[in-house]
């Protein structure tokens, strides 16, 4: 099957994905916004959801993943891309 990617900057459609995949909003110890799947990860910090929006915001990501997630797909692949780089209009 070919997957298409899905780019959203929606707050609520990022935190139901990252929820869906038992993920957790985070940063390293450079500032660098990631995603805890494991939540064993003692080198990342949690964040509260707001703080990692608003740090998600400043910095101009989207995120990125296969289209067969919005239908439920297990695959916790994603990337954060520059929304400056996105097509416009296609940022959902």
């Amino acid at each position: 099957m070919t997957t298409s990617p899905h780019i959203t900057t929606d707050h609520d459609e990022i935190r139901r994905w990252i929820q869906a995949h038992h993920g957790a909003p985070a940063r390293d110890g450079s500032g660098a916004l990631r995603i805890d799947f494991l939540s064993v990860a003692t080198e990342l910090e949690h964040l509260q959801w707001n703080e990692w929006f608003t740090a998600f915001d400043e910095r101009d990501l989207a995120l990125c993943y296969p289209e067969p997630h919005v239908r439920g797909g297990t695959s916790a692949w994603f990337e954060f891309v520059p929304r400056a780089r996105t097509a416009a209009g296609s940022v959902r």
